[in-house]
């Protein structure tokens, strides 16, 4: 393993304990997330931070909000690891959470999720325009994949309403990918179609993009990572890297050994062993790329740091959310 990736696998286990130790009572996926973004951004973990984030999203939201429960957990450690001004940027997103039900966005745990993909990718000028081609996007998603496609597809909606192609125009490219992938030996499945929104970004050409993903999902299986569905997305994080990606998987598969023979994280799940490896990782890999000043740019501009950030938050978020919602309303 290397010695970058390792330090960041140390600063992770340090970080779950302070948090473990600070909120015993909360659900270890949550805490588990809020370390891994604690090490992602950087910064030391505090718990003051994150309290005062939360009270002002209770003041600024009602009870029975989507903001509230699990959700609340994760933008306060996103907001509070990543911000100066934590509260400010939570008034946005809670600004662009309604803008987006205006423009036909449906209120879930999702919506959230997406304002805060807005946030991170997206100028405020710009956000009524990229909400109001996200939502087209969405649309002709669910006419073409009525039972594939769900609200936990908006976050990659806003992603790709940054291209400067047309939605039908973003829709083909994606459907090639689908087919492609799916004759590869991917399964038709929802997973399925948010690997084929990621690979929609890459610069290359389809069947070299799709090929590297199966290169990559028989690469795992022979080293005994089961890649399920919900894994997918995770081989798309690595090819946007293009052949590099490959060094980055045998990164990934020793941090996903190492994880797994830990009794600490015992209790994750396997798409969490691969998700939480596949964050470390790249995060090495782009600092990397950014010393080299070869850093990755894919359609419009588009950085590979965001995509990697945004599609691995909303990934762990939503499945934490799932998992915690019920349990999480009172312990941060």
């Amino acid at each position: 393993m290397e010695k970058l990736v390792k330090e960041r696998l140390d600063r992770l286990s340090g970080l779950l304990s302070q948090v473990s130790m600070q909120y015993k009572g909360q659900q270890r996926s949550t805490n588990h997330f809020v370390a891994l973004t604690y090490t992602l951004n950087k910064k030391e973990f505090n718990k003051e931070k994150i309290q005062d984030v939360r009270k002002h999203i209770k003041k600024t939201t009602n009870i029975i909000s989507s903001y509230r429960g699990a959700t609340m957990t994760i933008l306060s450690g996103l907001l509070a690891s990543k911000y100066g001004d934590p509260k400010q940027k939570f008034n946005k997103i809670f600004k662009y959470g309604k803008r987006m039900k205006n423009a036909g966005f449906k209120n879930s745990i999702f919506l959230p999720l997406s304002s805060y993909v807005l946030l991170v990718t997206c100028e405020e000028e710009q956000s009524e325009t990229r909400i109001n081609k996200a939502i087209d996007i969405y649309k002709k998603l669910k006419k073409n994949r009525k039972w594939l496609t769900r609200r936990e597809d908006y976050p990659l909606s806003i992603f790709l309403a940054n291209s400067d192609n047309s939605v039908n125009n973003i829709i083909d490219n994606m459907e090639e990918c689908y087919k492609l992938l799916n004759t590869n030996g991917f399964k038709k499945n929802n997973e399925l179609k948010i690997l084929s929104h990621i690979l929609g970004f890459c610069k290359e050409d389809n069947e070299i993009k799709v090929s590297r993903c199966k290169t990559m999902l028989n690469s795992l299986k022979e080293n005994k990572i089961k890649v399920y569905h919900g894994g997918y997305a995770a081989i798309g994080l690595l090819t946007v890297f293009g052949d590099e990606g490959y060094n980055a998987l045998k990164q990934v598969i020793e941090v996903v050994k190492t994880i797994k023979s830990n009794k600490k994280y015992r209790w994750l799940t396997k798409e969490t062993y691969l998700y939480t490896a596949v964050a470390l990782v790249s995060d090495v890999y782009i600092q990397n790329i950014k010393n080299n000043k070869k850093f990755i740019k894919l359609k419009k501009q588009i950085s590979i740091e965001a995509l990697i950030e945004v599609q691995i938050i909303t990934t762990l978020a939503a499945a934490n959310v799932a998992t915690s919602s019920a349990r999480s309303a009172s312990s941060y």
